[in-house]
């Protein structure tokens, strides 16, 4: 059962986020794509931490019933994730790039919507509602925001 909650964890992250959509501050300088990119997969590495550990510590003590796995996803999952899209979000993309984030971005917020009406779809053995939004994320070299 470790397995399992390892892969649901695993696939939970996967749904994390991707880019972001632009700054608040139109003044800032966009930053090179290998920047952007660079400061997108620290937030995602660092979210993707912080919910490993909690799950880790959560599910240590056993096989997860349907309640506890509800549980992580309302608790830890959905509010790091909301994290992670609100502060890539607050990114600015890369010169030329504006429109690739903003549909990396707001395809993650979609597939979290989902996930905030159903929260047993982040728990599932597979990347849920966040398929294609990771096929675009890693697809544009968000790769650890993409895959967990």
């Amino acid at each position: 059962m470790t397995r399992r909650i390892c892969g649901v964890i695993v696939i939970a992250l996967m749904v994390v986020v991707p880019a972001g959509c632009g700054s608040k501050d139109s003044s800032a300088k966009a930053p090179t794509k290998a920047e952007f990119l660079k400061k997108g997969n620290a937030i995602c590495k660092a979210g993707n931490a912080k919910s490993s550990a909690a799950g880790k510590k959560i599910f240590s003590k056993g096989k997860p019933n349907a309640e506890k796995l509800n549980q992580f996803a309302t608790a830890t999952l959905i509010p790091n994730i909301q994290s992670q899209i609100t502060a890539i979000g607050k990114l600015t993309p890369p010169k030329g790039d504006e429109a690739k984030v903003k549909k990396i971005v707001s395809s993650a917020q979609q597939a979290l919507n989902k996930g905030k009406a159903n929260p047993a779809l982040l728990t599932q053995n597979n990347a849920g509602p966040f398929a294609n939004s990771n096929k675009i994320t890693i697809a544009y070299g968000l790769k650890v925001c993409g895959s967990g």
